[in-house]
This record gives C-alpha cells, structure tokens and sequence, in this order.
C-alpha cells in the first residue's frame, strides 16, 4: 500500500516533458494520450499487428482499478467500505457512492489515477501502435 501511494506522489509532483522531444517521442506521446481518452470514455484502443488485435481494453483498464482498489482494501483499516460503497450504489445517492469509492482508492483525485493507469497499460505498446498507425496512413 505504502508504495502505490509513494508512486502516486511521484506522478502528482513530476515535471511536465521537456520541450526538446524528438518528432518519435512526440508521436508516441500523442498515441498515449489518445489512448487514454478513448480508454476513460469506456472504448477499447486497438490496433492491428501480425494479424492480431493488440493494445489496450477497456476491460484490462476496469482490471487494473481493481486490482488497486482490491490492494488498498486489504490494508484498509475499514471493514464495512465495499459494503457501503454497494449500498450507496444501489440504494444510496450518486455523491455517497463517489465518497466510498475515493475512499477505497485511497486517492485525491481519481481521474488522475485512472489516467495513470491507463498509460501504464499503454506504455509498452505504444512504439508499436504509433507505427501501425503510419502505416494505415499510407
């Protein structure tokens, strides 16, 4: 738990890219963030290689909140959070829920979190995705 927590510190207080990226890591960069948009707005991002579909899903991303939730729940002094959280949702309001989930992350902002990993999912495939996406150009 400790070191999600430190990584996420890291993220918040990192410094913008420098300015002198090459014409590759800008593209890549692009590619990323693309990526995560249509990721956050519930789609997959998919590209073709080698006759396959390769990249990122919605479902890999829904897999990766989890995962987080599930390791802050377990060091969560909390026993009744997730329950609370199910409550909220189902016979609750729309702000209790938020309340619960934020609680169960463990985090301040949570788009920041989800945009994180996204790009954590994105990162290895990007360099590919960038070139499948020349190539469909041409």
């Amino acid at each position: 738990m400790g070191a999600l927590r430190a990584e996420q510190w890291h993220y918040d207080e990192q410094l913008p890219p420098a300015v002198s990226e090459s014409a590759d890591e800008e593209a890549v960069r692009i590619w990323i963030d693309n990526g995560v948009a249509e990721l956050l707005a519930r789609r997959d991002y998919l590209f073709p290689l080698k006759g396959k579909q390769v990249g990122v899903t919605f479902d890999r991303l829904a897999l990766a909140v989890d995962e987080h939730a599930m390791c802050e729940l377990s060091g969560s002094g909390s026993n009744t959070v997730l329950g609370r959280l199910l409550l909220d949702t189902t016979i609750g309001t729309q702000g209790d829920a938020k309340i619960s989930a934020i609680e169960i992350l463990s985090v301040r902002d949570p788009a920041k979190l989800f945009e994180q990993l996204a790009r954590d999912l994105l990162e290895p495939v990007a360099k590919e995705g960038v070139l499948a996406q020349a190539e469909e150009a041409q």
